[in-house]
C-alpha cells in the first residue's frame, strides 16, 4: 500500500520521541502514538477509539507530526553494490537516482526563483510608480471619468465563455489529451479564479510555474471552533513554532474587505467575490491586488508556523491581501492543512480548492458521524420554487444572448431548459394528484427520471456543463441585474413590467445551487446507491436526492490519499461503519483499480484500536435500572410512550435518585416529542416541584440553558437538573465535567424513527449489500421484519448517539459520575455489546437491578472518597 522504494521507519518508543509536551503522559497516549504513527507509515485505514478526556487531540498531533518529520527527512531505500564497477560509474547512478527519486526539489527551486524574480520586478515598478504618482494619478483620473460616462455595466461579462466538453474535443487534434491535461493542472495552480491578473505580456516571462505539492497531513473535523481548538493544540507544543500549518474556511469567515462584508449577505458573498475580480482593475475587489508580492508576503508567514482563520484574518489585513485565496494558495507547501468536513468529502469541493490528497495522510476527527455526513454531503433538495425561478431565469437568459453564445453552449443550455421543463412538468402532475397519491413517493433515480419523461436527456453532460462551464455564475449576475434593473421600473405602469423578472422569495443563488447539487446527483454514472424521493412539503412539491451507499465517495478519498484514520471518543459500534465504506462487494470494481489501490479498499486491511478511560473503574458507576420505585417496569418503546403510569414511575425514579446524586444531572430523553409528555405528566402530578425542592429544573429549550444551569450547579443550590435530547444541540460537543456532570441518565432508548423513507430505504440498501443491487422501490422495512444487517445498522445508529451523550461526563483523571439508563432494554445483549468498553467492561455487559437496590449502590458511589 506504500511505495517499496521507501525506507521503512522505525516505530518511536517514548514520549519524548514523540515530542510529547506532558513529561508524565497516559500510557494509553503514548500507546496511541505509536499505533498512528504504525497505520501512517503502512499506510493503512485505521478506526482510533480513546473516550474523551485522555488527550486524544495532543496523541494525534504528536503522533502524526513526527511520523510526518521523520518522512520528509527519510532516504530512499538504493541498492549500492560494490560490483566492480568505477567509483565515478556508482556516483554517477547514486546522483542519477537521487535527482529522479526527489523531482520536486528541481520544481521547488524553480518555483522559488521565480518568486525571487518577481519580488524583483515589482519592487523595481513600485520605485517607478512613486516617481511617477502625478503623472499616473492623473491617468487614473481620466480614465476614471470615462468609466463614469459608460453603462452601468457590461452585459458581455453575463456571457458564458465557449465551451467545449472534453468528448466533443476529444481527437480534434488541436491538442493531444496530455496537453489538455497540462492546461487543466495549470488553470488549477492559479491563485486567483476567474482573475485578469496576468497580462497578455506576463504569460511568455512571468507565468507562475506549478508549486510543488509535499506529503502532508489533512485534518479535517465538524466545526470551526473544533479546528480552532486544534491548531491552538499544535501551539503548545514544539510542532507549532515550526510546522506550516493552514486552515481553509469559506469567505464568510475568511473575507478582508470589510464593504463587502457589510453589504451583503452570507449567502450572496461567495457570488459578490466572484463578480468583483471579473471587475476591470476600477472595480476590482482592493484585497486581490495586481502584484504578487502581498500575496507571497502571505504565504512566507504562513510557512513559518500554526495559525488559525483567526491568526491569517489578522496576518491578511495587514498586508492588505485576501485570507480566503492566501489560504488557497498555502496548500501545496503546508506540512498541516485543517478544514472542515464538506470541503474533504465532497470531490467536487476538494478540486475547487486545488487540495490533492496524493502521497498524503488524512485524520478525520470526530468520525462517529462520518457515515451520515457524507450521505448528507452528497444529497441534494430541490422543490417547487427553484424550478419555477430557474426555468424562467434560463429561458430570459437564453433568449437574451443566444446569439452571443459560443461552442456548444446553445445545446447545452437547451437541454438544461428541457430537462427543467420535464422536472416543473411532473411537479405540477404530482400537486394536481395530491388527493389520489401517497403523501410520499420513493422512486430509484432511472425510474424517477423515466416517470418525468426525462430518460431522453443526458443528465451526465449537463452536470459536466454546469461544473465546467460555470454557467451558475453568469446565471447569478444576469438574475442580479435583472432584479436591479425590475427594481428602477417599479414606478412605470404594471403592464410594462409584468413580463418582467420579479422579486422571489428564494434567492437566484440558492436556487442554482440546489440545481447544480440535485443534477450533480442524478447525474451520477452509477444511480444504484440513490434513491429519489418525491414529497409534498412546505413549499409545493419536493424532490430529495438521497445517497445511500457512502462508498463510493469514500473510496475515492481512500483511493487517492496515502492513509486515512478516522478517531472520536465514541467509535464504537465500529463494524458496520467499515461495512458501509468499504464494502466488500464495492461498486468500485478491478477494471477501475489498481492492484494497490484495491488493497487500500479491502475491509480486512481496516484496523481498529480502542482503549479504555483514563479514569479508575472505582471512579464510574453504571446501571440500568429495570423497574421504579412501585415495581412498575421501566421500558419507554414507542407503543409505551404514552402510559402515563410508566411515565409517572419514571418521574418519581428521576426525583429520588436527586436526592442522593450531588451537583448536577443531565437527562437525556429520545425525543422532543417525548420530553413534552414526560413534562406535562410530571407537571400534572407535581413531580417536577419535588425534583425542584432539592435542584432547579432547566430544559433545552431555555434560551440561556448553559449558563442558567451552570449558575445553578455552583450557585447556592450546589446543583440542578438538565432536561435535554439526544441528538440536540447538548448532546455533543459540551463538556459536563466535575460537578456539572455527576450524574448522566439515559431515559429510553432513542432508536431512529421508521416513519422516515429516507431511514427505510437505507437500511434496506445495506441489507442488500453483497447482493446485486436492484433498482426497483422494495417494502420499507418495519422493525419486526428487518433482517439481521438492517437491525444492526439501525442498533447502530441508535447507540451511536447513545453512547455521544453518556461521552459529556467523566472528562479527566480524576473525574468522577453515574451513568444511569432508565430503560429495561439497556441490558440486553443486543444493546449493551454496543455500549462502550469503559460503561461496558470486558464482559460487554451492564448490571442490571431493580430500583431500590439500584438507589442504594448509587448512594454508596457518592459516598466514596474519590480524592484518594
Amino acid at each position: 500500500m506504500v511505495d517499496l522504494t521507501e525506507a521503512r521507519l522505525a516505530t518511536p518508543q517514548t514520549a519524548a520521541d514523540f515530542s510529547f509536551p506532558i513529561a508524565t503522559p497516559y500510557a494509553i497516549q503514548v500507546e496511541f502514538m505509536q499505533r498512528l504513527f504504525e497505520t501512517l507509515e503502512r499506510g493503512e485505514f485505521g478506526i482510533f477509539e480513546s473516550p474523551t478526556g485522555t488527550g486524544k487531540s495532543l496523541s494525534i498531533i504528536c503522533g502524526s507530526l513526527t511520523w510526518l518529520t521523520h518522512h520528509h527527512a527519510r532516504a530512499p531505500a538504493t541498492i549500492d553494490k560494490d560490483d566492480g564497477r568505477p567509483v565515478w560509474v556508482r556516483d554517477y547512478e547514486r546522483k542519477q537516482r537521487e535527482s529522479s527519486v526527489n523531482p520536486d526539489a528541481v520544481a521547488r527551486e524553480k518555483y522559488e526563483n521565480w518568486a525571487k524574480s518577481v519580488r524583483r520586478k515589482e519592487s523595481a515598478e513600485q520605485r517607478e510608480r512613486k516617481q511617477n504618482a502625478r503623472r499616473v494619478g492623473a491617468v487614473r483620473a481620466k480614465a476614471s471619468k470615462r468609466g463614469s460616462e459608460q453603462s452601468p455595466h457590461n452585459s458581455d461579462d453575463e456571457v458564458v465563455a465557449e465551451y467545449h466538453s472534453s468528448e466533443e474535443t476529444k481527437g480534434d487534434g488541436e491538442y493531444s489529451e496530455s496537453v489538455r491535461k497540462l492546461l487543466h493542472a495549470r488553470a488549477q495552480s492559479r491563485v486567483y479564479e476567474d482573475s485578469d491578473i496576468d497580462s497578455d505580456e506576463d504569460i511568455d516571462q512571468n507565468a507562475e510555474p506549478e508549486e510543488p505539492s509535499i506529503s502532508k497531513i489533512f485534518y479535517a473535523s465538524r466545526t470551526h471552533s473544533q479546528l480552532q481548538q486544534f491548531i491552538s493544540e499544535i501551539k503548545r507544543t514544539k510542532f507549532g513554532h515550526a510546522t506550516p500549518c493552514v486552515t481553509l474556511g469559506s469567505r464568510v469567515q475568511l473575507c478582508t474587505n470589510d464593504e463587502v462584508r457589510t453589504g451583503c449577505a452570507s449567502a450572496m458573498l461567495n457570488e459578490r467575490c466572484l463578480e468583483m475580480q471579473q471587475n476591470g482593475r476600477s472595480k476590482r475587489c482592493g484585497h486581490l491586488p495586481v502584484q504578487r508580492t502581498p500575496m507571497l508576503d502571505l504565504k512566507d508567514h504562513m510557512q513559518t508556523r500554526a495559525m488559525d482563520i483567526e491568526d491569517l484574518v489578522v496576518q491578511a489585513r495587514k498586508l492588505s491581501v485576501c485570507a480566503y485565496y492566501g489560504a488557497r494558495a498555502s496548500v501545496q507547501q503546508a506540512h498541516v492543512v485543517a478544514l472542515p468536513y464538506n470541503m474533504l468529502l465532497s470531490r467536487s469541493a476538494r478540486e475547487a480548492l486545488g487540495v490533492s490528497l496524493k502521497n498524503s495522510v488524512v485524520i478525520i476527527d470526530e468520525a462517529h458521524n462520518l457515515v451520515d455526513t457524507i450521505l448528507a454531503t452528497h444529497s441534494a433538495l430541490l422543490d417547487a420554487r427553484c424550478v419555477t425561478l430557474l426555468l424562467d431565469l434560463v429561458q430570459r437568459y437564453f433568449k437574451k444572448y443566444w446569439q452571443r453564445l459560443r461552442g456548444s453552449n446553445v445545446v447545452h443550455i437547451r437541454r438544461t431548459i428541457a430537462l427543467l421543463r420535464a422536472l416543473d412538468k411532473y411537479m405540477r402532475a404530482v400537486k394536481a394528484e395530491d388527493s389520489g397519491t401517497p403523501d410520499v413517493l420513493v422512486k430509484g433515480v432511472n425510474e424517477f427520471l423515466h416517470d418525468a419523461h426525462a430518460d431522453h436527456i443526458n443528465v451526465f453532460t449537463i452536470d459536466r456543463y454546469l461544473r465546467e462551464s460555470k454557467i451558475g455564475r453568469k446565471l447569478n449576475m444576469f438574475a442580479d441585474r435583472q432584479v436591479g434593473s425590475n427594481n428602477d421600473a417599479e414606478k412605470r405602469p404594471r403592464a410594462q413590467t409584468a413580463a418582467g423578472p420579479q422579486k422571489s422569495e428564494i434567492a437566484p443563488a440558492t436556487a442554482v445551487a440546489a440545481l447544480e447539487a440535485f443534477i450533480a446527483g442524478i447525474g451520477s454514472p452509477d444511480r444504484t446507491g440513490a434513491r429519489i424521493v418525491v414529497r409534498n412539503g412546505a413549499h409545493g412539491v419536493e424532490l430529495s436526492y438521497v445517497l445511500l451507499d457512502p462508498s463510493e465517495a469514500f473510496g475515492e478519498l481512500r483511493r487517492e490519499a496515502r492513509a486515512v484514520v478516522l478517531a472520536g471518543g465514541t467509535m464504537t459500534p465500529a463494524t458496520d461503519v467499515v461495512e458501509q465504506l468499504l464494502p466488500r462487494f464495492g461498486r468500485l470494481s478491478r477494471d477501475t483499480c489498481s492492484p494497490a489501490e484495491l488493497m487500500k479498499l479491502d475491509p480486512d486491511n481496516a484496523r481498529l484500536f480502542s482503549w479504555s478511560h483514563v479514569v479508575s473503574p472505582s471512579h464510574i458507576c453504571s446501571l440500568v435500572i429495570e423497574s421504579g420505585p412501585t415495581n412498575t417496569p421501566l421500558k419507554f418503546a414507542f407503543q409505551d410512550q404514552q402510559n402515563t403510569l410508566r411515565i409517572r414511575e419514571c418521574g418519581q425514579a428521576l426525583a429520588a435518585l436527586c436526592n442522593v446524586i450531588p451537583g448536577g444531572v443531565v437527562v437525556f430523553f429520545p425525543s422532543y416529542a417525548l420530553l413534552s409528555k414526560m413534562l406535562s405528566v410530571w407537571r400534572e402530578n407535581r413531580i417536577i416541584e419535588r425534583i425542584a425542592r432539592r435542584k432547579p429544573v432547566v430544559t433545552e429549550d431555555a434560551q440561556n440553558v448553559l449558563s442558567e444551569y451552570v449558575e445553578h450547579v455552583r450557585g447556592p443550590h450546589k446543583g440542578a437538573v438538565l432536561l435535554s435530547v439526544v441528538g440536540g444541540r447538548l448532546s455533543e460537543g459540551i463538556n459536563f465535567s466535575d460537578e456539572l456532570g455527576r450524574a448522566v441518565v439515559m431515559v429510553g432508548v432513542p432508536f431512529p424513527s421508521l416513519a422516515s423513507p429516507e431511514l427505510n430505504e437505507r437500511l434496506t440498501y445495506y441489507e442488500s449489500i453483497g447482493q446485486k443491487p436492484t433498482m426497483s422501490t422494495v417494502a420499507r422495512p418495519a422493525e419486526q421484519s428487518m433482517g439481521p444487517r438492517a437491525r444492526s445498522l439501525y442498533e447502530s445508529l441508535c447507540m451511536r448517539a447513545v453512547n455521544q451523550s453518556i461521552g459529556r461526563a467523566i472528562r479527566h483523571r480524576g473525574d468522577f459520575a453515574a451513568i444511569v439508563f432508565l430503560d429495561a432494554r439497556y441490558a440486553e445483549p443486543r444493546i449493551a455489546r454496543k455500549l462502550p468498553a469503559w460503561i461496558a467492561g470486558p464482559n460487554q455487559s451492564v448490571s442490571s437491578c431493580k430500583f431500590g437496590p439500584a438507589l442504594a449502590r448509587i448512594s454508596s458511589f457518592f459516598k466514596q472518597d474519590f480524592s484518594v
